[in-house]
């Protein structure tokens, strides 16, 4: 599965090389060369039975690939597969099928796509840099509970859609299309060479966290300040939705007024004092502090300013979260170059 994977990344590598010696759409703007993937949460393995992303108006498409995914963390794809013409339509519908081993349950549904807003993102990625688009993936991600979630992904990913499917019963089949007469114990012996006993023991103490997905999603107002001596133009930040975004530092004021999901990560440039070189820095957040700190400062009604002051070595660095309501030191985050 591994080389496989490598060969799918290896011919992505190549077609996008080719594709800034070309147009990247159609005359009349409305076909663009992207690619297909899939995605899970980490330690809940999913598998896609089947799915396609349908093109604008027509009754064909692109299929989603198969396969049962384990990932860094929501929102990163796991394989892409190199097929069908160059430039293509764009979707406004997603049919999925799709098995969650972590609840031996199967999962389907028909979805509606925002393709005005895919279109109008599209476009707007190729108007930024014709060579080296924003965007050339269109990734189906799937989690306990029937969830699903679409992002546009590729120099940066965003989120178009999020949605619920429907269990269904039928049989199961292997990889091999052969049908699993006992599921539970395939299901078992894949979890445990998925994601190891200790976390499968985990799950059937606590069970699962239904509703953690929508909560990635949840809007909060908040800021990045950096405590550094002089900081570089470069800003980036992924968040727990799956969603991340390149921005110019200093961050425009419009852009700060704006409500979004809470980060998981940030990674920025700066000079420290003393120094003359440039270090690139990355924050990665604990998901449990980070929750806690914002409800406790105000939750998603208060805005909330998570100050970062930058030290070497870089598990020095510090990571503050302040407002009118109060002062947090963060303590479990981790800083990393």
């Amino acid at each position: 599965m591994m080389v496989k994977v490598i060969v799918y990344k290896l011919a992505f590598i190549f077609i996008l090389s080719l594709v800034g010696c070309g147009n990247m759409f159609t005359k009349n703007k409305t076909k663009f060369h992207w690619l297909a993937t899939e995605s899970a949460p980490k330690n809940y393995p999913m598998r896609i039975i089947s799915g396609t992303f349908y093109f604008h108006n027509e009754k064909g498409g692109l299929y989603v690939p198969t396969a049962a995914a384990i990932n860094p963390h929501w929102g990163t794809g796991r394989s892409t597969h190199v097929v069908g013409e160059d430039l293509k339509p764009l979707p406004d519908r997603l049919d999925i099928r799709f098995f969650s081993f972590t609840e031996n349950k199967l999962y389907q549904g028909s979805f509606d796509l925002p393709y005005e807003k895919i279109l109008a993102l599209f476009k707007e990625g190729v108007a930024r840099d014709k060579d080296r688009p924003t965007f050339n993936t269109i990734m189906a991600g799937v989690a306990p509970g029937g969830i699903v979630s679409v992002w546009l992904t590729g120099r940066e990913t965003q989120e178009v859609f999020f949605g619920q499917a429907e269990p269904y019963e039928d049989d199961l089949f292997d990889i091999t299309q052969r049908k699993i007469n006992d599921r539970d114990d395939y299901v078992r012996r894949n979890i445990i060479e998925m994601i190891g006993i200790e976390k499968l023991t985990d799950i059937e103490k606590n069970g699962l966290p239904f509703g953690l997905w929508e909560k990635y999603r949840t809007p909060y107002k908040w800021s990045p300040i950096f405590k550094a001596e002089k900081m570089s133009t470069y800003l980036s930040l992924s968040f727990f939705n799956g969603e991340n975004y390149r921005f110019d530092y200093p961050l425009d004021k419009e852009l700060l007024r704006k409500e979004r999901p809470l980060p998981l990560l940030i990674s920025f440039g700066c000079y420290i004092e003393g120094t003359e070189k440039q270090y690139f820095f990355t924050v990665r957040f604990d998901e449990k502090e980070l929750y806690a700190a914002f409800d406790k400062l105000g939750g998603t009604e208060e805005l909330v300013n998570i100050e970062i002051e930058p030290f070497l070595p870089k598990n020095l660095t510090k990571v503050r979260l302040y407002n009118s309501k109060g002062s947090i030191e963060l303590q479990h985050y981790k800083s990393e170059m």
